[in-house]
């Protein structure tokens, strides 16, 4: 039996979508369980930096259900900012109107450019698919 590999947040990876392959990093649903998911995020982190490539993965991040205070927002934009170079695209799903805004300023703050280029989707649908360049017109 074929078995499929996981990233250790516990998602296929890669993920195929729409003939296209994603890495979703699954940081949703913690809460405020800080602790577990900052692990997570670091254990993600040495996954996709040991990874072979540069600039070749298309991420899909769901933050729904997680509590984006200061601590959180921090460490999520410094690991954003860490995988940077592995990175082709990136897009966040989940997060309230506030949490985007959060995000934004110490993206800003950290790498101006992540703030450019990360888009902000409520549809997970929507942002797979803007991932793989089929998003609808």
């Amino acid at each position: 039996m074929l078995t499929l590999p996981k990233s250790p947040s516990g998602s296929l990876c890669p993920y195929y979508y729409l003939g296209g392959e994603l890495h979703p990093l699954k940081y949703g649903s913690y809460f405020d369980r800080t602790a577990e998911l900052l692990a997570v995020m670091q254990a993600e982190e040495a996954f996709i930096l040991a990874s072979p490539g540069s600039g070749n993965r298309r991420i899909w991040l769901d933050l729904c259900e997680t509590r984006l205070d200061d601590e959180v927002v921090g460490a999520l934009v410094a690991h954003l900012h860490a995988i940077k170079p592995k990175t082709h695209k990136l897009c966040l799903v989940g997060c309230s109107a506030w949490g985007r805004r959060r995000i934004i300023r110490a993206m800003k703050r950290l790498d101006p450019g992540l703030a450019v280029s990360t888009r902000f989707f409520a549809d997970p649908e929507v942002a797979k698919q803007w991932l793989v360049g089929k998003a609808p017109v």
